[in-house]
């Protein structure tokens, strides 16, 4: 989808919507508290097209596949490594730019369980390390190494509905992917929150708001963004999810996501 006329495609999708808690955090950015069961695979793909802020000129919109495999390493603890493939369309002259862009190695470790009536919140920590493989002179990537923690509560509000709340600290680099995020080497510091909930059986739908911002000496950057989303189940395990957002500063001025998430 690399036509702007793709946006309308989710046009239709602009409700209170977000992830399934067995599908992982797809579509949103802020993430869920669950891990791949012990000994198991799991696989998302998505295509997220964004249309960028007017600050970012020459550079106007960008189109990224996103492909991230998942393992249950052990009971409540999942690795996985993603890895973008990256369209950069610009204006001014200058061409556009496509390749892969930086690969990204994570550890997730669900160390708390939610306990039904309890006041107590699902609790998970999330360790990441993003190498810098892409070409960064084609601002395919950031040229530098990240690494971070987000630390994770999941709480159930209704049989069917869950809040999560996100608070993260990269200790180096940024949060670049292609153009979009903060450009700003440095500690950041992120937070988000999203409500989710089961509107039938197939249909899960929910919103996620989801910000950083750079805390070093030097520019100050910021991002917010609000997506609002949802998974629809093909089978007992695979859903198709998608999400449409807004952003302001180093997020998109607006774009939308589409993509699967299968449980071989």
């Amino acid at each position: 989808m690399r036509s702007s006329a793709g946006i309308l495609v989710l046009g239709s999708a602009l409700i209170l919507a977000a992830a399934s808690p067995a599908a992982g955090q797809q579509p949103f950015l802020t993430d869920d508290a669950e891990v791949t069961p012990s000994g198991h695979w799991h696989f998302q793909y998505s295509n997220e097209y964004d249309v960028l802020q007017k600050s970012a000129y020459p550079n106007l919109r960008q189109d990224w596949q996103n492909f991230v495999f998942q393992y249950g390493l052990a009971p409540h603890v999942e690795v996985n490594v993603d890895f973008p493939l990256i369209l950069i369309e610009n204006g001014g002259g200058l061409r556009n730019a496509f390749g892969f862009g930086d690969i990204d190695f994570a550890a997730k470790w669900k160390i708390v369980e939610e306990v039904p009536g309890s006041k107590r919140p699902a609790f998970t920590v999330n360790v990441a390390v993003e190498l810098p493989t892409g070409n960064e002179y084609k601002q395919l990537g950031s040229g530098l190494a990240d690494y971070g923690v987000n630390l994770i509560l999941q709480k159930s509000l209704a049989p069917t509905t869950l809040l999560h709340v996100n608070a993260g600290i990269q200790f180096a680099g940024n949060t670049q992917t292609g153009v979009v995020g903060i450009h700003t080497p440095g500690r950041i510091l992120s937070s988000g929150v999203s409500v989710t909930r089961d509107v039938s059986p197939v249909l899960h739908l929910g919103i996620d708001l989801n910000g950083a911002e750079v805390r070093d000496g030097g520019p100050k950057e910021r991002q917010l963004q609000l997506s609002v989303g949802g998974n629809y189940s093909l089978t007992a395990d695979d859903t198709f999810d998608f999400s449409v957002f807004t952003g302001w500063e180093g997020a998109p001025r607006v774009g939308f996501l589409v993509g699967l998430s299968i449980t071989p």
